[in-house]
């Protein structure tokens, strides 16, 4: 992450403290000073980084969250207190970033960016007969994660793609009873991604009353990050789908329809989550006597 963002993350989570919102939350803590006790402070980050899965964790050093006062502490002391730290962890400590900057004249805040990506972070308890320790963080308490907390993070946690239709269209001609749609979907991932065919599906509501008629459909790309094998797309990285679907239909009931909607469903297949999205598409009016071809367009925003 960059500093400057860094530092503007910060920075909100302190308004929040200040202005007495819960900011303490499972992922950021707020300390005075740098705790004496590096054992502690260990056991602590690992429950934070381990219950974060991925996400972003933050200390922020020198405000009092219940006082609600930035107190202030010194940068210069992470030099000699994290290797102290990091000698609790057993194996691999979360990953750090760092930034310090002036609050106040003479109050200096220390912000710990850790890293959250390569749990499980196993604390050295140094008795016996219990020498390793899965802490986990739970509201503002640090226990033992439970089997199925050590369970969610040996899977690996699946950031939700980002999707939405860039144009669509559907037809519809007197002379064939089939109601044709057509778009393309714009798919924003950073990691890959399959979508099984099996797992996906698509529909049409229309009229006052929702009526609902389920499309076949197929995917289409000339993309070199996507590759469709076996009835499995697969995307490496952001891409643009071509999205086909059709079903027969009663003309009668589409010749002098203004709008409809088109819904698409796609499972994952790693995590067999679903995201879904869907588009309205609307007519010109045309009375019905003159109906030979219709054509409905998404609306521009």
């Amino acid at each position: 992450m960059l500093k400057q963002r860094l530092e503007l993350n910060a920075r909100a989570a302190i308004e929040r403290a200040l202005q007495g919102a819960q900011s303490e939350d499972s992922f950021v803590e707020f300390k005075t000073q740098w705790p004496v006790d590096h054992g502690k402070a260990a056991r602590q980050i690992a429950a934070l980084c381990n219950a974060a899965r991925g996400s972003e964790a933050m200390w922020i050093v020198g405000v009092d969250e219940k006082g609600r006062y930035v107190k202030g502490a010194p940068a210069e002391e992470l030099s000699s207190w994290w290797p102290r730290v990091e000698s609790h962890f057993d194996g691999v400590a979360p990953g750090l970033t760092t930034v310090a900057f002036d609050w106040a004249r003479g109050r200096t805040v220390v912000v710990l960016s850790l890293q959250t990506d390569n749990a499980p972070y196993v604390f050295v308890t140094k008795k016996e007969p219990y020498s390793r320790e899965i802490p986990w963080r739970s509201g503002e308490r640090t226990r033992s994660a439970r089997r199925g907390e050590v369970l969610e993070l040996l899977v690996p946690k699946l950031d939700m793609p980002g999707w939405e239709f860039v144009s669509a269209r559907a037809t519809l001609s007197q002379h064939s009873p089939t109601l044709r749609f057509e778009g393309d979907l714009y798919l924003e991932t950073n990691q890959p991604l399959s979508l099984p065919h099996h797992r996906c599906h698509s529909y049409a509501t229309y009229g006052l009353d929702l009526a609902t008629v389920d499309l076949q459909f197929s995917f289409r790309t000339n993309t070199r990050d996507v590759r469709a094998v076996e009835r499995v797309v697969r995307v490496a990285e952001p891409a643009v789908l071509h999205v086909s679907a059709d079903a027969d239909v009663e003309l009668d009931a589409f010749a002098d329809l203004w709008d409809l909607h088109w819904h698409l469903v796609l499972g994952l297949g790693l995590s067999g989550e679903e995201i879904s999205t869907s588009v309205r598409l609307t007519t010109d009016a045309v009375p019905p006597n003159q109906f030979t071809r219709r054509v409905w367009s998404a609306l521009k925003p």
